[in-house]
């Protein structure tokens, strides 16, 4: 997965000039659009990941909330006393 991964980015930056631009193109989407479009593109990246790489490049990312609705698992609040 990593070398397929990694021979996708280098496609996208010889076609955007960087991953930036490849990024820059995706603008036009909203989040959840973006993320998708990303975890099929990648192998190995899921919401998750793609939100913990987005967010440590300063990329937009949704509200915690919009995370928790669009996921395809919801998981239950837990209290511990």
């Amino acid at each position: 997965m990593t070398i397929e991964n990694a021979g996708a980015i280098l496609a996208l930056v010889d076609e955007h000039g960087s991953f930036l631009g490849y990024l820059r193109l995706l603008d036009y989407l909203d989040y959840s659009s973006r993320i998708s479009l990303l975890t099929r593109k990648f192998a190995g990246l899921g919401r998750t990941s793609a939100f913990v790489s987005r967010y440590c490049v300063n990329e937009e990312t949704s509200a915690g909330q919009d995370r928790r609705t669009t996921s395809q698992f919801i998981s239950p609040r837990v209290t511990i006393l």
